[in-house]
């Protein structure tokens, strides 16, 4: 099989999906982030590659729809 390097796991409700590669944790494929072959969790995910998430959060004094 092209993926035996994967570690899955099954959920309590017998969904399955990959398992970090660095701490294990049961993960979903659509929370999983790939580096290389690999599927990790976001915070190993950011360790490794260095890359950040681009969006901000800005706090305005005033809302669009509280302006009149």
């Amino acid at each position: 099989m092209p993926h035996d390097h994967i570690t899955l796991a099954q959920a309590p409700n017998g969904e399955i999906g990959p398992r970090c590669e660095r701490c294990g944790v049961r993960l979903t494929f659509g929370s999983a982030m790939v580096v290389g072959k690999f599927y990790m969790c976001w915070e190993h995910y950011v360790e490794v590659t260095g890359a950040d998430t681009s969006t901000t959060i800005g706090e305005a004094d005033e809302r669009f729809w509280m302006t009149e």
